[in-house]
């Protein structure tokens, strides 16, 4: 198995400008993480070099839970690396695309936690200057992971600009980036406005066919009316984000705290509404009180999702949400159960003969029928139609039924 300093290099997940990252493994914490490296090519490029020591410390004073962990960082082998927490998931890039259907609460739950993320770098004198969707990375149980800090500055440096080139993403920069001027938290605050604008319409808020034409547009031009592209939005949270991006930073939020501050309580509102309503909502009744029934919504829907039944788990997971905004737990289930109807739209639908075939295999092997028959019945669906969610339920009923008979 192939090393590098103390660490054992499992398989290689990517490489990008900066270097490449390695599913790694740290044998003295028996812990698998996220290996980065300089190469030792560009090694010896004074920018590259002074980006990855850039996001090293910058990413090494920060610690909250929506951005991204670092272990340790050094240097071994005469490479620069930083050994980061290893993370499962999607950016908002890959899910923009995808078309992924997530309900309004759950779209606002992510925005929330972006602020919250960003409001907490901001507090510790860091500004990220590259916020876009591909550096916002949803994990497996639905949590934002903020990535990539190789532009931030922090309060203690001078500022470091590329030879000719414009710092940061052009599609969500703001109009003072875009213009070579400083670059504070309110910058930030506009390119996440951009891409919530993105995240909840669906288009760009700047579209321009050059880079030339979107500079333009960020500078000079509004975005198109959010309500005209989703009129299905609250006008409360299009309000937030059209705060967000204001062109004049000081016409913005004050603070990125503030911003999450407004997006905190819609969330609450969109949740005790199941999405009907961003108006302040009152509470369904003392904590103490409705977390039995949280509980039980919570346990039924999990058992939902469990069971394919995913329609009935969204109904339960949303109904606990709707008396505790705030449980974790029940919007991570929520977010397993989108995943999960995602990727059930997204598997290939079988023609006509093919779905009259697995109905008829699926009743001979249902329970009751002749036990030869059904083995025979399975072996086929196994091989026509192996993910289909059917037979996963026929499965676990011919499990549960055995059980069952074995204990008598």
């Amino acid at each position: 198995m192939a090393t590098f300093g103390r660490y054992e290099i499992l398989d290689k997940l990517g490489e990008g400008a900066m270097g490449v990252v390695y599913r790694a493994r740290d044998p003295a914490l028996n812990r698998v993480v996220a290996l980065k490296m300089l190469s030792a090519e560009l090694g010896g490029e004074e920018e590259l070099h002074q980006r990855f020591q850039r996001e090293a410390e910058a990413i090494g004073r920060l610690s909250h839970p929506c951005i991204v962990t670092v272990y340790d960082l050094g240097t071994a082998e005469g490479q620069l690396y930083m050994a980061m927490e290893l993370l499962e998931g999607d950016d908002l890039r890959k899910l923009i695309d995808r078309h992924v259907d997530i309900p309004l609460p759950d779209r606002v739950r992510i925005l929330l936690q972006i602020a919250e993320g960003l409001a907490y770098a901001h507090s510790r004198d860091v500004v990220h200057r590259d916020v876009k969707p591909a550096n916002l990375l949803v994990t497996s149980n639905g949590r934002i992971k903020i990535l990539d800090f190789g532009l931030a500055r922090v309060a203690s440096q001078s500022n470091i600009t590329r030879r000719g080139v414009i710092l940061g993403t052009p599609d969500y920069m703001s109009p003072e980036q875009a213009m070579g001027r400083s670059v504070t938290h309110r910058s930030d605050q506009f390119a996440a406005g951009a891409v919530f604008y993105e995240f909840l319409t669906g288009s760009k808020p700047f579209r321009g066919k050059s880079l030339h034409s979107v500079l333009y547009q960020i500078l000079s031009e509004e975005p198109e009316p959010m309500l005209t592209l989703n009129p299905g939005l609250p006008v409360r949270l299009a309000a937030v984000v059209q705060g967000m991006m204001r062109k004049d930073p000081e016409r913005r939020y004050a603070s990125m705290e503030d911003a999450r501050r407004e997006l905190a309580e819609l969330h609450v509102a969109l949740r005790r509404t199941n999405g009907r309503s961003a108006m302040p909502q009152p509470p369904a009744a003392g904590l103490d009180e409705v977390r039995p029934r949280v509980r039980d919504h919570i346990a039924s829907g999990r058992g939902h999702l469990e069971s394919g039944r995913l329609g009935r788990a969204m109904a339960d997971l949303s109904a606990a949400l709707a008396l505790e905004p705030g449980n974790e737990e029940g919007a991570e289930q929520v977010w397993r159960v989108v995943r999960a109807q995602h990727a059930a739209r997204s598997a290939p639908e079988l023609d006509e003969a093919r779905e009259e075939r697995v109905a008829a295999l699926l009743t001979r092997a249902a329970p009751g029928e002749p036990e030869d028959d059904a083995r025979k019945a399975l072996l086929e669906l196994a091989l026509l139609a192996p993910d289909d969610r059917r037979l996963a339920d026929l499965l676990r009923e011919r499990a549960a039924r055995a059980r069952a008979a074995a204990a008598r």
